[in-house]
């Protein structure tokens, strides 16, 4: 069959696969969402129990070193006369603890009479491996103002100092602890203090790996990263140092490093570099901190690659069953494919093809009779149709030449002289319409007409027609403007069977003295600009509108035009023209249009065509609604 991907087999087939796979990978997903949340919370967990447990570890090897030096005190305090035994009890401290490299005991000043600084100190020698010992204090070593000293001196409680890296000494990671000893009077007088090496922090936290980039982090009291200091490329790096990514690509590491500052235990999930992790945090007793972080692509790779075998073997059977439903369903549907072909010659204009037989008494068969139906009712259609259509195509030819006879009647010698300038336009709504206009000049007067004949087409122009020719004959009598209106309207009503209408507006100019003579029947208030550019609507009389009642008492008013003056007459086509949203243009806007717009053209012919124009802007391509007719006058 021709064109069979686009078949009705393979549309049903693949609306069939688009289902079921909707199926299948909607539960795929689910699954897949929750086997990572259940693997991200198996993790997370995990990473909690490896941090409890390195703390642990820690704290008991800190918890050794705080014992070893508390229990110094009171052998310091029972022989503060024995200055050589003084120094045995720090060699004691370094001996008896594998972690402590140093220990001294650091007097306040003048504590012995004749000595400023007094520090027995004893120390691991790397180079001999035996412990020495010697004074600390002295003027190039003022331990006085040493954070080991003071803290503890200052608040009276022991404390551990900030880790630091001993380049040129220990040549290793160190921090020490302090103990201040006190008097009976509880002021402190000396210091106790341990040295003690961290590079056994780094080997406990470098066997903690739950994956291969975790980053296990032990961080000092000011933010330093403890296990990083021996690292002269991460030395001066903080917590807050690499925090201050604040990248579209980094979120929540500020948020991280403030938690884990603040000694605060939980688990906060940011984003570094475009990479999604989650850090587990808690504080040890001595003010550090411990964090372990994990890259989340490194937690769910192993439910990664499940996944995407579990979505191949869909994939696969998708595949299967789409091959096999169009097989099934191709079969099914063969005997419409012959039906197809006739239809397409009966689509062609071929009626009378003849359409295949189905022996099947089923929905097919039906379709089959009711497309018999179809084509025999198509056929006399058709012969209607052009018979409709070439009766139509003659109207509309009858329009258009009825539309340029219409046209034609009206005056287009516009008078442009140096004392007046006019021009006119008529745009029917249909091929003709009712909106007339007329004008002549004799001798020192201008005579001119604009009217609208109620409803629109063939009967709006016939009355059109013979409004105009009855007022160029009843004008040229010289009549005053009210009984010109009275005449025409008397003339309309006798022979106006069908109750139609024509507003009128109709005036005479004297060019000389600007004397205006007119009269309104019915007609939209025309709009009168001064010389100085002031719009404004002119007050006349609105009168009943020609050929409703015979003998109707028109009224003739005037005034008096200055010279410069212009007249916009206008029919409600203008004010009336809609947006799509029934907007109208509205008389508000022509105001506008004759103040800004109106006074910029020295020729009324320019006038009348940029109104026409803002009029077809303002409905932004809505249909016409009613025929527009606007004349433009000005009194030079």
């Amino acid at each position: 069959m021709k064109g069979s991907q686009h078949s009705f087999s393979t549309r049903l087939s693949r609306n069939i696969l688009i289902v079921t796979s909707s199926i299948f990978i909607s539960v795929l997903l689910a699954a897949d969402i929750a086997s990572h949340i259940v693997v991200a919370n198996e993790a997370t967990k995990a990473a909690e129990n490896l941090r409890d447990a390195t703390i642990v570890k820690i704290e008991n090897i800190l918890q050794k070193v705080e014992t070893s030096v508390a229990s110094s005190a009171w052998l310091i305090r029972e022989n503060l006369d024995n200055e050589e035994y003084l120094y045995h009890i720090t060699q004691k401290i370094v001996e008896e603890n594998p972690n402590i490299i140093g220990s001294a005991i650091a007097f306040d000043s003048y504590y012995f009479e004749d000595k400023l600084f007094f520090s027995p100190y004893s120390f691991m020698d790397t180079n001999s491996g035996e412990v020495q010992s010697k004074q600390l204090g002295t003027l190039q070593y003022n331990y006085f103002f040493m954070d080991w000293f003071q803290i503890p001196y200052l608040m009276g409680e022991p404390c551990w100092g900030e880790p630091y890296f001993d380049d040129g000494g220990a040549d290793c990671l160190m921090s020490t602890y302090s103990y201040p000893l006190k008097d009976a009077e509880g002021k402190v007088f000396a210091v106790i203090t341990a040295d003690i090496s961290l590079e056994w922090i780094s080997g406990i936290l470098s066997s903690i790996k739950p994956y291969p980039s975790s980053r296990v982090r032990l961080i000092s009291r000011n933010g330093s990263f403890i296990n990083q200091l021996s690292d002269a490329n991460t030395r001066g790096e903080t917590i807050f140092s690499i925090s201050a990514d604040t990248s579209s690509k980094s979120r929540n590491v500020h948020r991280l490093a403030e938690a884990i500052s603040r000694g605060e235990t939980g688990k906060i999930i940011y984003l570094k570099d475009g990479e999604a992790s989650f850090a587990v945090f808690a504080p040890l007793s001595n003010g550090w901190k411990a964090s372990i972080s994990c890259n989340y692509t490194e937690v769910l790779s192993r439910t990664f690659r499940i996944h995407i075998i579990l979505f191949s073997l869909v994939i696969i059977g998708l595949l299967i069953l789409f091959k096999s439903s169009y097989l099934i369903i191709h079969k099914l549907t063969d005997p419409l494919s012959h039906f197809t072909e006739s239809a397409l010659e009966v689509a062609k204009g071929n009626f009378n093809v003849d359409l295949p037989q189905i022996k099947e008494d089923d929905e097919i068969k039906k379709l089959r009779d009711s497309f018999d139906y179809m084509q025999k009712s198509l056929k006399k259609y058709i012969g209607d149709l052009q018979e409709t259509t070439a009766t139509k195509e003659r109207i509309q030819s009858e329009l258009n030449i009825a539309n340029q006879i219409q046209m034609a009647m009206l005056p287009r010698d516009f008078p442009a002289t140096d004392r007046v300038g006019l021009l006119a336009m008529v745009h029917p709504a249909k091929e003709v319409g009712g909106d007339l206009y007329d004008f002549f000049l004799d001798k020192d007067s201008l005579y001119f007409a604009v009217g609208d004949v109620s409803g629109k087409g063939v009967p709006a122009s016939l009355l059109m027609a013979i409004t105009r020719a009855s007022f160029r004959f009843i004008a040229k009598m010289g009549l005053p403007m009210n009984e010109v209106v009275s005449k025409m309207n008397n003339a309309l009503a006798e022979s106006n069977a069908n109750g139609m209408f024509v507003t009128l507006f109709v005036g005479k100019i004297n060019l000389e003295t600007g004397e205006f003579k007119y009269c309104n029947a019915g007609h939209n208030p025309i709009v009168t600009i001064s010389p100085d550019g002031k719009a404004e609507y002119m007050k006349a009389k609105p009168n009943l509108a020609a050929g409703l009642f015979s003998d109707f008492p028109y009224e003739e008013e005037s005034c008096t035009l200055q010279h410069g003056s212009r007249l916009v007459i206008y029919t409600d086509g203008v004010t009336e023209a809609e947006k799509a949203d029934k907007t109208q243009f509205g008389e508000d806007r022509l105001i506008e249009w004759s103040e800004n717009r109106c006074t910029l053209f020295s020729d009324s012919g320019e006038a009348c065509e940029d109104l026409y124009s803002t009029v077809k802007q303002f409905t932004d391509g809505n249909e016409q609604n009613d025929d527009i007719t606007i004349m433009t006058i000005i009194l030079r």
